[in-house]
């Protein structure tokens, strides 16, 4: 079996490929994010799954910055086909956006490259520079297979802004999320024409903070997607990071860049089930039985 980073693959056609390797052999394949497994975002699901905001119809994602030269002490491989800002952290908002909403019918795209060649400030490699060539900037839409229309709009060339990273809205209310990057955060709802209230955080052990991060603690439980590919083996149930749902947002992503370049909608190649919901019970049990076989390991 194999449980790999994000993203996966860089096309559908090498995705299919492995998909039928995996088959062929009776394997399994999983991979990154699985944040979408945190308690910030099952409380959404949980938001959505008993109904409280009705149909999501629309909402907004923006994870835009000013790149990646000011900190990363070797980040040439950002600027080249194959990362960019939607390959590198579309991944969180995309696999979010499906879990909660479902699959994407089509999307379409502008991307742009701002400035063709940017200087590294960090060390130990300050004042060289690098040649940009896989956009910087890239404002997509996707529409849903509900009928959902969410814009995911990403960028390295922005230096600040004043957007909540994902905010969906349904029939009946709106809901604020937090950073799809990490597991936690704060929700933020609001239902019909009621003041926006801050949720009571969930009793969810993939919620708590528990690492020391440039905005301060946060709630990083990385590795959960695969302790719970681990069990769904040997339990024999679906692993919730799986193979479909990886190679759905690769799809995603890639078909923005390619609508991005020639102008036209691009329909999906592929489609996928929405992973289980992770809720209080079952994320409890997930680090129980992990517990215990670390502990017989021993």
């Amino acid at each position: 079996h194999v449980y790999s980073e994000k993203p996966f693959v860089l096309s559908v056609m090498e995705g299919l490929d492995l998909k039928k390797l995996a088959e062929r052999d009776g394997l399994r394949i999983g991979s990154a994010p699985d944040t979408f497994l945190g308690g910030a975002h099952q409380l959404v699901r949980n938001l959505i799954d008993t109904g409280k905001l009705g149909k999501i119809t629309s909402g907004t994602c923006h994870v835009m910055s000013h790149g990646m030269e000011h900190w990363h002490p070797n980040p040439d491989f950002f600027f080249q086909p194959g990362a960019g800002p939607v390959l590198d952290i579309g991944p969180y908002y995309i696999t979010n956006l499906i879990q909660l909403i479902g699959p994407v019918k089509q999307v379409a795209a502008f991307a742009s490259i701002p400035k063709t060649e940017r200087t590294i400030s960090s060390k130990p490699r300050a004042g060289e520079k690098i040649l940009v060539a896989t956009p910087t900037t890239i404002h997509g839409v996707m529409e849903f297979e509900n009928g959902a229309v969410v814009t995911l709009n990403t960028s390295w060339d922005v230096w600040s802004h004043g957007h909540a990273p994902m905010e969906l809205y349904g029939e009946l209310g709106t809901v604020f999320l937090p950073d799809p990057n990490f597991f936690g955060g704060d929700v933020r709802f609001t239902d019909a024409a009621k003041p926006v209230k801050k949720l009571p955080k969930w009793k969810h052990p993939f919620g708590v903070a528990n690492q020391m991060h440039s905005h301060g603690m946060m709630a990083n439980y990385r590795t959960a997607g695969l302790a719970d590919m681990a069990l769904a083996i040997a339990e024999g149930r679906p692993h919730r990071c799986s193979m479909e749902l990886a190679l759905h947002a690769v799809d995603v992503m890639t078909g923005m860049l390619r609508s991005g370049a020639s102008g036209k909608f691009v329909a999906m190649q592929t489609t996928c089930e929405r992973p289980a919901a992770l809720g209080v019970k079952d994320a409890e049990a997930l680090l129980a039985k992990k517990k215990g076989l670390l502990a017989k390991k021993k």
